[in-house]
């Protein structure tokens, strides 16, 4: 543990970066699989979707992709402090 864990954290944590933006952008397998069932499986995929098919939503769809797009920065940005933080911990 205090040899191979240390090492593979970067990987683990990369890892999990990339699941939660996969998560995010995954609409086909989510509106298959778990449905669209209002108050209980609504992502931001969905909740997109669903509002681009309401008449007059524009604005809340453009809301709900500039929120998607902050998501993603924020995650981007905390990858990389993570992994500098972890370079400068290996150094």
């Amino acid at each position: 543990l205090t040899i191979t864990l240390p090492l593979a954290l970067p990987g683990v944590l990369a890892g999990a970066i990339v699941a939660f933006a996969k998560a995010l952008g995954e609409f086909g397998a989510t509106i298959m699989f778990v449905s669209n069932i209002p108050g209980e499986t609504r992502t931001l995929a969905l909740a997109i979707f669903s509002l681009i098919e309401t008449p007059g939503a524009e604005s809340a769809v453009l809301r709900l992709v500039w929120l998607s797009i902050g998501v993603s920065f924020v995650a981007l940005v905390a990858s990389e402090a993570l992994a500098r933080r972890l370079e400068r911990r290996r150094a």
